[in-house]
């Protein structure tokens, strides 16, 4: 059964990021492996400060083609073109959109007025007026719910402006965040549903203004007793990105308006209801092969009422039946505005509110991925709430709720797929698009896990299954994703247990295949980039079973096709992307299993920030693409659809044995330590004690890393603070640190009691600083479990594989502590019990890092990474291929620091650049640049 205390964490995290607005930017041997070697290798060295001498050695300079010479070379770089190891998946890079940081409403979706038909609730500051303000003496009133008088039961709410004096007088709309944007010459389509009340024929007045001009202007010349729809075009005179507004102004007398609507133009593609287009076009050069969408948590919601549904993205009644309005069906008008997720209930006069309009819906998204050349991956709600906010709140199988959830998921597919002879086709072709939509993978929940989960999903397969068999030239290729939870794709508790589901089911079911239950397992995670260094070999073999008729499982799973739906390494900076793209090299050299990955999330808004880092910052009027940006879009650019043998021998990196200070700690705990004691393993000598009979021991033989309130008093010492400044101290936890950097094979024992607070014990080991140690926590996760983490770089990881175990932390009861320290093992006890047992993992990282593949032209595509801080010289030999061209394609992302970071409004200071090379022959050495990924794409005759 699932351990329901091992969740905190992603409940915490959930509700962490919920509270973020205005965030920083800057914030085995198999098949392949026999054939495709990455050798690497060290879990431990600072990769670009702790460099040898010898691997400090510099042969050539950034760029150059030299004569093959192995001694001349850092590496050598043996690839093999006659061997291809396996197909790579067609559709390994993509791109991912949830509406989170506002990428959607105040983002990609070109709309420019903010809360546009009234329906914002309490939450937003000034209710259902927010972001609206009155222009002159005017009575302004939203009357909400009115059944009988609004545009329609998805739209309750309008706005009746009532003018009693003889100037003009109405409503201004601000925007979105921090505010609109125009463009001088530009065109902008404004649109407004209104009626005249109490015989009010006269007519509204259009403008944008910047706050001291007006920039743009024109008439409604009259307005009937209905509602109706009007639309104007309006061109600024000027360009501004401060201070506009759209006012919407009347004579005397008194009128309704609703769906007040400002578009520009010039959208991508020119399209409707568009996309703005500088940010439609960043996605668009990224090549991505397909477009999961709409989330990610917001298809989950805080509640199931609140969760992102298709439907209401297209418009349907209250019975579920598609709502045909304005003479068609899917207008927005019709579209029923839900609460985002991303907006924190908690808060009440939310100055930056997130509500979702679906004006950006499944159509447009769909839309979307077929202007850019990608397939459309989207993910419904498994009729489970998030399970951080709501615990998973659900109705369960078999009921009619639950029902419904599945028929929205059959109904999907006609809609993409289904002619206008079918219900929801129809649907499809009367929004514009007759020809059908490329649909292939549906994903089954975002991060839910459990027991509950499973019934509710294989419920779902069982009903796709019944619609195969029934109709399948609609259904029978469509394969189902489903949810691996959330996990830090180190400690695989969330993983195995979704494995284990798997295997039970086919188990059940002998007459099936496992791609019968899923054509994917969704893998998320967020690690710092030291993991991601530490993990390019995440999904080869020895880690990640190929057994797909057994589902034998290995060390993070297997046997399921991987969909890494989202991942990144918590930085913005060139360090970061560089890990990102040596993991990249791994997730290539394994596209044999893994069919898609994606970078989450996609677009970052200074103004208000639900999470970083992004792949793409924006404001109201211009965009970044980050360096992480330029790595995606490197690889996708290259991508290759079949493996290439290659063997890269030079890059390791010694291991380096587990040595280093030790210290005490709390995590939202105060406690007393006592009886502090180190010794060698060898000798049994005593390399370092403290019995706190000195008052002042902790002030001469510690070191204070964190916050906290630390004395000695009876002989012990005492951190009496039970609250951790977790924002400034969130590696450290309330740490002190004690003995010498050079220590190893060692034991350690120190008794612990806890005097308060919400948690256990941190006990730091290995310790060469603040930024580089591993800590045993005990009692994390609201005193709930023991582990081992590990702090590298200045990045915490989750809790470490195999070390997990269930533990709480009872309050004035006195633990005994022992670390046993070797140079590749560390054993945790308390009172004599054994809670750890950590081996260094043979997994390691490495200087540099390489994958070489093809393509259907027989380019022989070199990806190279260096991750170090000097240039790289590989000894490349390409045996056999004397139909080689004499040139190579070459795209370099490369900078000058680790820190390198894009910043919105100044010059990109990374970015991808492009030649050829030429002199290519099948020996050659070839320097890349230092903190670099290259790609030489070369061409066989």
């Amino acid at each position: 059964m699932r351990k329901k205390e091992a969740k905190l964490l992603s409940i915490a995290l959930c509700m962490s990021v919920l509270a973020m607005t205005g965030c920083s930017q800057s914030d085995k041997k198999d098949s392949t492996e026999e054939t495709t070697k990455k050798v690497a290798q060290n879990k431990n060295t600072d990769k670009t400060e702790q460099e040898t001498e010898t691997k400090a050695q510099v042969y050539g300079t950034a760029g150059e083609l030299t004569s093959y010479d192995t001694e001349k070379s850092n590496y050598t770089l043996n690839i093999d073109p006659s061997i291809k190891v396996h197909d790579i998946s067609e559709l390994l890079y993509g791109i991912f959109i949830e509406d989170i940081n506002f990428a959607a409403d105040g983002g990609l979706y070109a709309e420019l007025v903010q809360n546009r038909s009234f329906e914002f609730t309490n939450l937003a500051s000034d209710n259902e007026k927010h972001a609206w303000s009155d222009v002159g003496t005017v009575t302004n009133t939203v009357i909400k719910d009115d059944t009988a008088g609004c545009l329609n039961e998805n739209n309750p709410n309008y706005l009746v402006m009532e003018n009693a004096s003889s100037e003009a007088a109405g409503i201004a709309n601000s925007g979105w965040l921090d505010g609109m944007a125009v463009t001088q010459g530009e065109n902008y389509k404004f649109s407004i549903y209104a009626k005249g009340m109490d015989g009010y024929t006269g007519s509204l007045q259009v403008a944008i203004t910047n706050g001291t001009e007006t920039l743009a202007e024109g008439s409604i010349p009259a307005i009937t007793a209905d509602w109706k729809k009007y639309e104007l075009t309006l061109t600024p005179s000027a360009t501004a990105d401060k201070n506009v507004k759209l006012q919407v102004t009347m004579g005397t007398g008194k009128a309704a308006i609703d769906m007040v609507s400002l578009f520009p133009e010039n959208t991508y593609k020119s399209r409707e209801n568009g996309l703005r287009k500088d940010l439609a076009e960043k996605l668009e050069a990224l090549e991505p092969s397909f477009l999961r969408f709409p989330g990610g948590c917001v298809i989950e919601g805080v509640s199931l009422d609140k969760s992102y549904n298709w439907k209401h993205s297209i418009g349907v009644g209250s019975d579920g039946e598609p709502l045909f309005f304005h003479n068609t069906y899917g207008d927005v008008a019709a579209r029923k505005q839900d609460q985002n997720i991303w907006t924190d209930e908690r808060a009440t006069n939310d100055k930056y509110p997130s509500f979702m309009s679906y004006g950006l819906g499944f159509y447009e998204y769909f839309q979307l991925a077929e202007d850019i050349g990608a397939i459309g991956v989207p993910v419904i709600n498994c009729g489970l709430a998030c399970m951080g906010q709501s615990n998973g709140a659900g109705p369960d199988v078999g009921t009619a709720e639950f029902q419904q959830y599945i028929q929205d998921a059959l109904d999907l597919v006609e809609f993409c797929r289904g002619d206008a002879s079918t219900k929801w086709g129809a649907v499809r072709v009367a929004m514009g698009h007759e020809a059908p939509f490329e649909l292939k993978y549906i994903g089954i929940g975002n991060e839910q896990w459990g027991d509950n989960f499973f019934k509710h999903y294989e419920a779902f397969v069982d009903a796709f299954d019944a619609a195969k068999s029934s109709n399948p030239e609609l259904y029978g290729d469509i394969e189902l994703m489903f949810s691996a939870g959330v996990d830090d794709g180190d400690s695989g508790a969330d993983y195995m247990y979704a494995y284990d589901e798997a295997s039970d089911w086919l188990k059940a079911h002998p007459d099936k295949t496992i791609n019968d239950f899923a054509g994917a397992i969704d893998h998320h995670y967020y690690n710092d980039p030291s993991w991601f260094l530490d993990h390019a070999d995440y999904y080869d073999e020895k880690n990640y079973s190929r057994d797909t008729a057994s589902m034998t499982t290995t060390k993070f799973g297997g046997g399921i096709n991987v969909f890494l739906g989202e991942y990144a390494a918590r930085s913005n900076t060139l360090k970061a992307a560089l890990s990102e793209a040596a993991y990249m090299t791994g997730l290539e050299r394994n596209g044999d299993i893994v069919k898609m990955a994606a970078y989450a999330p996609l677009f970052g808004n200074l103004t208000a920030t639900h999470w970083a880092p992004d792949l793409i910052w924006f404001n109201n009027h211009t965009s970044t693409n980050s360096v992480n940006y330029y790595v995606q879009q490197i690889f996708s650019k290259n991508a290759g659809t079949s493996l290439l043998s290659s063997e890269l021998n030079g890059a390791e990196i010694e291991q380096t044995p587990f040595s280093g200070k030790v210290g005490v700690g709390t995590w939202n705990t105060s406690a007393t330590f006592e009886n502090v004691k180190v010794t060698d393993n060898d000798s049994d000598k005593v390399l370092a004690e403290d019995d706190f009979s000195d008052s002042d021991s902790f002030k001469n033989n510690w070191q204070k890393v964190s916050d906290g309130n630390w004395s000695i008093k009876d002989g012990k010492l005492v951190q009496a603070n039970a609250s951790t400044n977790t924002s400034s101290y969130e590696t450290t936890g309330t740490a002190a640190y004690f003995g010498d950097t050079s220590w190893t094979n060692y034991t350690y024992t120190v008794e612990a009691t806890k005097t308060g607070g919400e948690e256990g014990f941190l006990i730091p080991i290995s310790v060469k600083n603040a930024k580089n140690n591993y800590f045993w926590n005990i009692g994390g996760w609201g005193n709930t479990l023991s582990c081992l983490q590990q702090v590298a770089d200045g990045g915490k990881s989750g809790q470490l594989s195999g070390t997990i175990k269930d533990c709480n932390i009872k309050t004035n009861t006195t633990y005994k502590l022992k670390v046993v320290v070797t140079d590749t093992n560390i054993k945790c006890y308390i009172d004599d019990e054994l809670y750890v047992d950590y081996d260094l993992p043979e997994t390691a990282t490495a200087e540099s890092y390489q994958v070489v593949s093809t393509d259907d032209t027989g380019d022989i595509i070199i990806k190279m990474v260096n991750v170090t801080g000097y240039e790289k010289t590989f000894a490349i030999d390409i045996k056999g291929a004397s139909s080689l061209g004499d040139t190579a394609a070459r795209d370099v992302v490369a900078g000058t620091s680790p820190d390198n970071d894009n910043i919105l409004g100044q010059t990109e200071v990374v970015t991808l650049v492009s030649d050829e090379l030429s002199g290519i022959t099948n020996q050659f050495n070839y320097t890349v640049p230092k903190y670099s990924v290259t790609v030489l794409r070369i061409k066989t005759k």
